[in-house]
């Protein structure tokens, strides 16, 4: 899967840095920015430390908090188009984005492509629906409950 470019806080590029801290942070993002829209704030306050305090941390790793829930958003992003079959404009409401727009611009920016080009490139990730087992005419007529190979196990 491909990464936002990861850019410091001054706008260089670095590698990315997984402190800890940092670790603990995009964990939190994952499961914040599906629940709720989040800001530097209200993580901060999970963190029980000060917003700046949150800032000068990922500064000293050479991030800025946006560039990192971006990147976590693009991760999210990611999975639910590779692994779900979701609408573009579903996965722009599950990641909070006012409109479809506004979610494809944001992904053009982070990937260089179109979230549906994106989708097309990488086809086989998504798994397929588990089908329903087609039940006989004889099970129909009886009302017993189909029979499954993977309950005979």
């Amino acid at each position: 899967m491909e990464m936002p470019s990861t850019r410091r806080a001054d706008g260089l590029h670095s590698a990315p840095v997984a402190s800890p801290f940092t670790r603990d942070l995009r964990r939190l993002l994952r499961t914040e920015l599906l629940r709720d829209t989040c800001s530097a704030a209200t993580v901060a306050r999970a963190f029980s430390m000060h917003r700046r305090t949150l800032t000068r941390h990922l500064r000293t790793e050479g991030l800025a908090f946006r560039q990192v829930a971006n990147e976590v958003r693009f991760e999210i992003a990611c999975k639910l188009l590779q692994n779900t079959d979701m609408a573009l404009s579903q996965v722009a409401v599950v990641l909070r984005y006012s409109e479809p727009s506004a979610f494809t611009r944001a992904f053009r920016r982070w990937s260089g492509q179109t979230p549906s080009a994106w989708r097309a490139t990488h086809p086989y990730a998504r798994k397929a629906r588990p089908r329903k087992p087609r039940r006989l005419r004889a099970d129909r007529e009886s009302g017993s409950p189909p029979l499954c190979a993977d309950k005979l196990f």
